[in-house]
């Protein structure tokens, strides 16, 4: 295994590991176990987008980068739907969803795929 794929590997369990323990933190507060305060309970999408934009400027491929887009898409999606901005909420934003996954379908035809190299061993 050579080198980047280790650091994807690592960025991929730091990332997951994250989210499992964010997402466990909200369900205690939602199941009134702890109360984590207003501010985080409001705010809390900007770790996604955070976490995208860490993506974008670590990016070593537009593969890369375009991932770090649909981070970005995402968390801002939660947090307009959180924060009912424009009057969005979950149950009425759900197709900026479906436009999002198609601008990333559209990225994804136009640009050029990674080349997948296979190790040998």
């Amino acid at each position: 295994m050579d080198q980047t794929s280790s650091h994807d590997h690592r960025g991929s369990l730091i990332s997951g590991v994250i989210l499992v323990a964010v997402g466990l933190i909200f369900l205690l507060d939602n199941l009134n176990f702890i109360y984590i305060g207003e501010p985080v309970s409001h705010f809390w999408p900007l770790i996604v987008v955070a976490m995208g934009l860490v993506k974008i400027f670590q990016a070593q491929s537009q593969w890369e980068r375009r991932k770090g887009f649909a981070w970005v898409f995402i968390g801002l999606w939660l947090l307009v739907s959180v924060l009912h901005m424009f009057g969005l909420t979950f149950h009425n934003s759900w197709p900026l969803l479906l436009i999002g996954f198609g601008i990333n379908a559209i990225w994804k035809a136009v640009t050029p795929q990674p080349e997948c190299r296979l190790s040998k061993g």
